[in-house]
């Protein structure tokens, strides 16, 4: 009985994990958006480019330099929540993930 309820427990930490961590990334992902609105790519197109060296006639220009910059910090903090998440998705699966946060939902 007792392993019962601190898998339960354990579950319930997991499920809340991961729900925070989606939001945190949903809450990035409309932030991204606005920037890929404005410049008219996505964020993984404009992060490669700035990894390759592909933007710097922008450097001069402080209005777009600052706004990249904020970009390029959001995009990594994304990427970095992106990783784990697929690092808790490969340890529980998914429908162990949606019946743990559907039993959040109604305790």
């Amino acid at each position: 009985m007792a392993v019962s309820r601190t898998h339960k427990a354990l579950e319930g930490g997991f499920a809340m994990r991961m729900k925070e961590l989606i939001e945190d990334m949903s809450r990035l992902e409309m932030e991204l958006h606005t920037f890929e609105t404005k410049f008219g790519v996505k964020s993984a197109d404009f992060y490669e480019a700035m990894t390759r060296g592909e933007l710097e006639e922008f450097d001069a220009l402080d209005e777009y330099r600052m706004e990249f910059i904020e970009w390029l910090a959001l995009y990594k903090t994304w990427l970095s929540l992106n990783e784990k998440y697929h690092q808790l998705v490969t340890r529980e699966p998914v429908a162990l993930q949606i019946k743990a946060n559907l039993e959040l939902s109604y305790a």
